[in-house]
């Protein structure tokens, strides 16, 4: 592949992985090629996050202005991309909204009653607890004076008001991640301690840094997948060797039913690599693989045969496995009970079909 990049650390796998280069906002990123993450330290979101920033529902953002239409279109911004949002309509209440919520981040008006918002930001920062919360500054002229003073105060950022709903996010991402970086670097690093003793005769000292090896190693599966729009993707994912979640190899199983709500496909064409949303993918087909290994516990298997019938008309006959105590293995409560997709082991190849796009299943008939 033409973009394929050199490989790098990525912080989501903290690991060395392989990955690919994109032109995004006229800048070159690098995505990790086996979660998708861009490994460079931009100011994005997803950085924020690498450094152990919450996700967006757990940040709280405090927006303080005077203006209730100014309040009301950023507090909507903020809750589209799932924040969780507090308003204060003058500095004296912001302050005390900020000291008693310590907000992850401020939204600052500057011409309110009372306190101003120069004056408020001075106090944030001023404040040995409130002083690290960055703070964004909004102007409602852009007068070049103001944005000095905004920074004099101390803001992070300034932006003129109103702003559009792009530039509030994208501004409030790198306030948010260079927060996080801050927090990084003010970490200090304790070596360990290490006791040395007399060199050895013959044994010379070339000060070379030892790198460990970080690489996860991984696999690539090659499958295809359907979505409820009509298309069809073809590509791999890769699965780590090692996987922490459970005992032994990470399996497709394992990647389609985990949190994340994208899935990342490498694919050998002018688009190396695409972020497919699993809620909308009706199933994956991988050819010649057998049903998973059932892992060692104490619970029974049973392998059911079904007929299933998807929304777009597809048929597809298989078995399914279902683990449990003995009486209890049941179809109807595996069905409502397991992970988004079902297992479908068919004569040559392993189906995974997303329970939403499942219209009827008939069992005993394989």
């Amino acid at each position: 592949m033409d973009n394929q990049g050199a490989a790098k650390y990525c912080p989501k796998c903290r690991a060395i992985q392989p990955t690919f280069h994109f032109t995004e906002d006229l800048r070159t990123v690098h995505r990790c090629q086996v979660c998708g993450f861009a490994v460079e330290r931009a100011l994005v979101l997803e950085t924020a996050e690498a450094f152990g920033l919450p996700s967006p529902p757990e940040v709280r953002i405090l927006c303080v202005d005077d203006d209730p239409r100014i309040l009301e279109f950023n507090e909507a911004i903020l809750r589209s991309r799932g924040y969780s949002v507090l308003t204060a309509s003058d500095g004296a209440t912001g302050m005390a909204a900020a000291a008693r919520e310590r907000p992850a981040l401020i939204l600052l008006g500057i011409r309110m009653p009372g306190l101003d918002g120069f004056e408020v930001c001075r106090r944030l920062k001023a404040d040995r607890v409130l002083k690290a919360i960055p703070v964004i500054i909004l102007t409602a002229v852009a007068e070049r004076e103001l944005n000095i003073r905004a920074f004099e105060a101390g803001a992070e950022f300034a932006l003129q008001k109103p702003a559009d709903a792009a530039t509030v996010l994208r501004t409030v991402e790198a306030a948010l991640a260079l927060a996080a970086s801050r927090a990084a670097e003010s970490v200090p690093e304790t070596a360990p301690e290490v006791v040395t003793g007399p060199t050895q005769p013959g044994v010379v000292e070339t000060g070379e840094e030892i790198v460990p090896d970080l690489t996860i190693p991984i696999r690539a599966v090659s499958l295809t997948l359907w979505t409820i729009d009509g298309a069809t993707a073809h590509g791999e994912i890769f699965l780590r060797l090692d996987a922490q979640a459970h005992s032994g190899p990470e399996t497709v199983q394992d990647r389609l039913n985990d949190a994340d709500l994208f899935l990342t496909l490498s694919r050998a064409d002018d688009a190396p690599l695409i972020f497919l949303n699993k809620t909308q993918v009706i199933r994956v087909e991988v050819p010649g693989q057998p049903l998973p290994a059932a892992p060692d516990s104490p619970v029974g298997v049973s392998i059911e045969p079904i007929r299933v019938r998807l929304v777009n008309g597809e048929r597809l006959s298989g078995t399914v496995r279902i683990e449990g105590p003995a009486g209890k293995r049941r179809l109807s409560d595996f069905l409502n009970t397991q992970p988004p997709f079902l297992t479908l082991q068919g004569a040559d190849r392993l189906h995974f079909l997303h329970k939403r796009y499942i219209a009827q299943i008939v069992p005993g008939a394989a």
